[in-house]
């Protein structure tokens, strides 16, 4: 039986963006692009649940994290934007009500939005694995397949993202401990244990600097703590 209560569907549509205007030929095509996976998504999430209502999130600016670290994102750093980027957005701007701030990123806004209708009665849409560090549902559009991250998952997830970091954001925490070593040390831990087997490897490779580093990696990684 299909759930009768609104199911919010929480779009981050950063990544969307840049999907839509690869090979595109022009800004006709890539908008065709964004609506064809925009229809895509609202047909899935329709087919599953009663009633869905589409919130999309993207384009804030002046990211906090900059101020924390200086290098975070820099290796993306003169990255070429594909062809009809700027174009595209401000055609969604115009056409949909995205939700944008400044001072923190997509994902933080997305969050603040999954917190306000609650987890039960949200769906957060990205393929963004970020949002693995949260108890929700995600719908992956690329996979179009829907993933249940529960309370003892999210949290796993958060602490494993503490030691391998995120090369993409250039993130770059205990060189030589991965996703094997995570497994060994947390995966049967409850919080406090997984957070002080975090903190004992931290000590290992920063010493005296553990705590700051620890503290510093936490509000780089963790998402909508403001």
């Amino acid at each position: 039986m299909r759930n009768k209560r609104t199911i919010h569907g929480i779009f981050d549509i950063d990544s969307l963006i840049y999907e839509a205007c690869y090979n595109a030929e022009d800004l006709e095509e890539a908008v065709e692009s964004f609506w064809g996976r925009w229809n895509d998504v609202v047909y899935h999430l329709q087919n599953r649940y009663n009633n869905v209502e589409m919130i999309p999130v993207g384009f804030c600016t002046n990211n906090y994290r900059k101020k924390v670290d200086a290098e975070y994102k820099m290796n993306r750093a003169g990255s070429e934007k594909p062809p009809f980027f700027e174009e595209l957005i401000q055609y969604v701007k115009d056409n949909l009500d995205v939700q944008m701030r400044s001072g923190i990123e997509t994902d933080d806004l997305v969050v603040k939005f999954l917190e306000f209708y609650g987890k039960d009665n949200s769906v957060i849409i990205s393929i963004d694995k970020d949002y693995r560090q949260f108890e929700c549902t995600i719908f992956n559009y690329r996979k179009r397949e829907f993933i249940k991250i529960s309370k003892k998952e999210a949290l796993y997830n958060l602490y494993e993202q503490m030691v391998v970091g995120d090369r993409a954001d250039n993130i770059l925490v205990c060189k030589g401990y991965g996703a094997k070593w995570c497994e060994n040390n947390l995966k049967e831990k409850n919080e406090f244990g997984m957070m002080r087997s975090v903190f004992t490897l931290y000590k290992k490779l920063y010493k005296g600097k553990a705590r700051e580093k620890m503290i510093k990696t936490f509000m780089l990684l963790r998402l909508n703590i403001f």
